[in-house]
């Protein structure tokens, strides 16, 4: 009678609901353990091949970069991603061809909004960077003005692959190469 009572008081039924509780989290926890130690497995490996120092010297390495920029000189993007690892990074000042060789060898073209493309187009870089997409369908154009103001329903905002303020930070202009260079 006495265990009986035990049972049946406040310690043997918060004894009995740890004991039922821990076999059921352990049940519970042994089917989903399985499924998710399969797939962090798999997953996991692609993650560490994907962004592996050796993927990642690779891609920078291989993409070619072009900036097209009336102040190209004065413009220091373009030596700090060379020095973060985007060796094949170049700038002009502008470009009277759409099938110039620079163009074509690039892989992500930066076209800055205002001072170039003027001798082919009346509202210069917008204009350029539609053509430029028109032509090189494959190639990822991105326009970037240090401008807070303009034609903010020009086609070619819709048209090219991104658009960066000029003054952004190094860090976001590698990380938006990163992201377009991975998918080249």
């Amino acid at each position: 009678m006495n265990n009986y009572q035990w049972i049946f008081s406040g310690i043997g039924v918060l004894v009995l609901g740890y004991v039922i509780n821990f076999l059921v989290k352990k049940k519970k926890s042994e089917g989903i353990n399985n499924s998710i130690t399969i797939n962090n497995n798999v997953t996991s490996e692609l993650t560490k091949e994907e962004n592996s120092p050796e993927t990642e010297e690779r891609i920078k390495g291989k993409t070619k970069i072009l900036f097209i920029d009336d102040n190209h000189t004065d413009f220091k993007i373009v030596s700090i991603l060379k020095r973060m690892g985007w060796i094949n990074t170049k700038s002009v000042k502008d470009i009277i061809d759409l099938d110039d060789p620079k163009v074509v060898e690039a892989d992500i073209i930066f076209v800055d909004i205002n001072g170039v493309g003027t001798t082919m187009f009346d509202d210069q870089g917008l204009g350029l960077a539609s053509a430029l997409k028109n032509r090189h369908k494959k190639k990822k154009i991105i326009i970037y003005s240090a401008e807070t103001t303009g034609d903010r329903f020009h086609k070619a905002l819709r048209e090219v692959d991104d658009c960066l303020s000029k003054d952004a930070e190094p860090f976001q202009f590698s990380s938006l190469i990163e992201e377009f260079a991975k998918s080249l």
